[in-house]
């Protein structure tokens, strides 16, 4: 039992390693990798990602001595003696990293990241024909492989071969920019699946495919928000699709969202302008820059921008929905009800709209009515917390009108 329960943990502690390497915090993921080899020193997966993670922040030598235990163990790692070519390669061992890469070609000749490195270290110490050749078999074995397309560019280009070089890193950047999307794109499907871990991994590895992903930033962005990293984290990859694209609505409306959240008001509606500069009919930051105006006071002007959305677009539920928010602020109950049963009329389900009816109702002193709404809304979404307190609220009430009626009876 003692077994069990210390590899449960061991494994606990790799699994939140991996988790941290994907949110790119690499020195928790170490700190929890060593964790788990506390526990068991022979865990040789721990041991590998504590290497793959100690090379990726130049760790190497420490780094090398985790792969090399890793293959003390298991002489056939295929995955550590890669990686442990790698790390050679950077220390500019390049003979020694060539030893590790012929290793993994012996156990597995297909595979062409091997092929690709062993021909990069040929190129530095200056066998660039015996690099081409090793480029090329990569690319008889996978054409669209992006590593060997950069390579071989850069040794064409040592060699002078300008317009070649030019082609193949045209076709790598392609290459690179098709697979990025693929991973975003499969991140983004899990995301709506609600299945934000899991998505997060794809987002990291669209962006280490290519780095001017705008979607996969902002993807990447929004789910560390999601997961309650600090605005420095989450602005981080906003600031970057900007700094690529200032014209990126999804950058501008998520970093305006945020900052709204924080109480930061007026940076909000700077974010929200600067879409409607260019977009003077985004729905979005239209109505956005209405609850961010109502925040600083201005209860005019904030009315004014969710009308205005719904103009643009009258039948868009989460303007309607702020106009709701901004009349119920103002205890305009009865004209918020109507907004809210515009919106429900559109969409019965759409359940911040059931939900802010029963608070509306609530508020008018209708409880009956608004018990109703609040069950509607935990139909559909169970765990919604404020439809749970507010119910609860509601049948305290109730129970406490009911106490009070009996006592007047009894009392009589």
């Amino acid at each position: 039992m003692v077994l069990t329960r210390n590899s449960k943990n061991a494994w606990h502690f790799i699994n939140s390693g991996l988790a941290s390497v994907y949110y790119k915090e690499l020195g928790k993921a170490v700190s929890e990798f060593d964790k788990a080899l506390a526990i068991e020193p022979d865990n040789i997966v721990a041991q590998f990602h504590k290497g793959t993670t100690l090379l990726k922040i130049d760790h190497l030598e420490q780094s090398l001595t985790c792969l090399n235990q890793v293959i003390e163990t298991d002489p056939k790692h295929i995955d550590a003696l890669f990686y442990k070519g790698i790390v050679l390669d950077k220390l500019e061992k390049r003979d020694d990293a060539i030893r590790c890469f012929d290793m993994v070609l012996k156990i597995d000749p297909k595979h062409v990241d091997a092929l690709t490195l062993k021909g990069a270290c040929l190129s530095k110490m200056g066998e660039h024909m015996k690099a081409v050749d090793l480029f090329d078999q990569a690319l008889e074995k996978n054409p669209s492989d992006s590593g060997a397309l950069y390579n071989k560019s850069l040794v064409l280009g040592r060699l002078g071969r300008r317009a070649e070089s030019i082609s193949f890193l045209n076709r790598a950047i392609e290459e690179d920019s098709k697979r990025s999307q693929e991973l975003y794109e499969n991140g983004a499907a899990l995301t709506k699946q609600g299945k934000h871990e899991e998505a997060i991994k794809l987002y990291t590895q669209a962006l280490e495919v290519d780095g001017r992903n705008v979607k996969a930033l902002v993807a990447k962005g929004w789910t560390l928000d999601f997961a309650g990293f600090s605005k420095k984290d989450v602005f981080a990859f906003y600031d970057e699709a900007l700094k690529i694209d200032p014209k990126c609505t999804e950058a501008l409306l998520n970093k305006g969202l945020v900052l709204d959240r924080i109480g930061m008001y007026q940076k909000a509606v700077e974010c929200f302008d600067e879409i409607l500069r260019y977009d003077p009919k985004d729905v979005r930051a239209t109505y956005s820059k209405g609850v961010s105006l109502f925040s600083l006071k201005k209860f005019g002007a904030a009315r004014m921008y969710c009308e205005r959305a719904l103009e643009l677009e009258p039948t868009n539920v989460k303007a309607l929905c702020s106009m709701v928010w901004i009349l119920e602020h103002k205890k305009k109950y009865d004209e918020a009800l109507d907004y809210c049963d515009r919106a429900l009329e559109i969409n019965p389900a759409y359940v911040y709209a059931l939900s802010y009816k029963g608070k509306l109702l609530l508020a008018l002193g209708n409880h009956d009515e608004a018990l109703k709404y609040y069950d509607k809304t935990l139909e559909i979404d169970p765990n919604n917390q404020t439809a749970i307190y507010y119910k609860n609220k509601i049948l305290a009430e109730l129970e406490k009108k009911k106490k009070k009626s009996v006592f007047k009876r009894l009392k009589k």
